[in-house]
């Protein structure tokens, strides 16, 4: 009840802003279009080192496919409030959001900038560090990947980043400390929108470049450490999602119906970013959205966990990192976070 007359109140400000501002108003009819953004901002900020509590342990609050439109509807008002409420109450090391935070914008009620600045500022209120990449829908309308990267990254507790000299909107990594070792890194990779050229692929697909990038990454932090471990975070899977769910061990949960949808929508030109990931022999977790699950649906399989994280609108997901842990098996405990 205390959420559902926070989100009201929300809402009677938020059109009350509207209707006394000219600049919101005439915002709202260009759908908050921020497209060319990336071209006057970088993503490419410095971005800080974490580290683990005094047990070794680093936690992460996933949320994603929230789907914001407007920013003035009750549901995304409630939405936001619910994450700011999780926020407050977990008090995480980390928050992910794993894509599609935007809606495509094909609606009719839309605005793409007043959605970034109102999730962006929410977290900046909170002093909440909290990282982001693109989903499937992110870039299609009123500005592209790029540029929602770019947008996101002037606000200080925003850690997103761009190589520019490849592909997709957002890749980056940010590591973890154990004292002064560094003992695990995430790595954020964008995993592209449709591919309306290819009928075989509906969605989209990391690049070689991206896949080259990613093993490049992985080695750099292997250089340094070579008893490292790396976590993925991704919108949209890879083949091994299925082979996981199909044939790994699960975790707590099992869901056929996400299995089905890994199957009946996998991603085969995703195969290159697994072989990378298996044959490093140092990645430990690859987490994702995108299925909006129910509930979490995490297997192990061949030494790595492989997790599809519910829709916010349902649940969080609560991820601790046991970074001195001595096996990838007893590395992760993830907890399903309802309100």
């Amino acid at each position: 009840m205390k959420t559902l007359i926070f989100a009201i109140v929300a809402v009677i400000t938020a059109i009350s802003t509207f209707n006394s501002s000219p600049e919101l108003k005439a915002e709202f009819e260009r759908k908050g279009d921020i497209s060319g953004c990336a071209a006057t901002v970088t993503a490419n900020k410095e971005l800080p080192d974490f580290y683990a509590d005094e047990n070794g342990d680093f936690t992460v609050l996933q949320f994603t496919d929230t789907h914001f439109t407007t920013m003035l509807s009750l549901g995304d008002r409630h939405l936001v409030q619910k994450m700011k409420d999780q926020t407050q109450r977990l008090d995480p090391d980390l928050v992910v959001m794993t894509g599609d935070m935007i809606d495509d914008g094909n609606d009719g009620r839309f605005n793409k900038a007043y959605v970034l600045r109102t999730v962006a500022e929410t977290f900046e209120d909170l002093g909440q560090y909290w990282a982001y990449i693109p989903g499937n829908n992110d870039g299609i309308n009123y500005g592209t990947n790029e540029d929602v990267a770019a947008f996101l990254s002037q606000y200080e507790h925003c850690l997103v980043g761009d190589e520019k000299e490849i592909s997709g909107g957002a890749q980056y990594s940010i590591d973890i400390y154990n004292d002064s070792e560094l003992t695990h890194s995430m790595l954020f990779i964008d995993t592209m929108a449709y591919d309306n050229e290819d009928p075989d692929h509906i969605y989209g697909y990391v690049y070689p470049d991206q896949v080259e990038w990613c093993e490049k990454e992985i080695n750099s932090k292997k250089a340094v450490n070579d008893d490292v471990y790396v976590s993925v975070f991704l919108h949209e899977n890879t083949p091994d999602f299925f082979r996981a769910a199909k044939k790994g061990e699960k975790y707590k949960w099992y869901y056929p119906t996400v299995t089905a949808q890994l199957e009946k929508y996998n991603i085969p030109k995703n195969q290159p970013l697994d072989d990378v990931f298996r044959s490093s022999g140092c990645v430990g977790l690859l987490s994702m959205g995108h299925k909006h699950p129910a509930a979490a649906e995490c297997s192990f399989y061949e030494g790595i966990y492989y997790h599809v994280t519910p829709q916010t609108v349902l649940a969080s997901t609560l991820i601790t990192i046991h970074t001195d842990a001595e096996t990838v098996k007893d590395m992760y405990d993830f907890k399903s976070v309802y309100c």
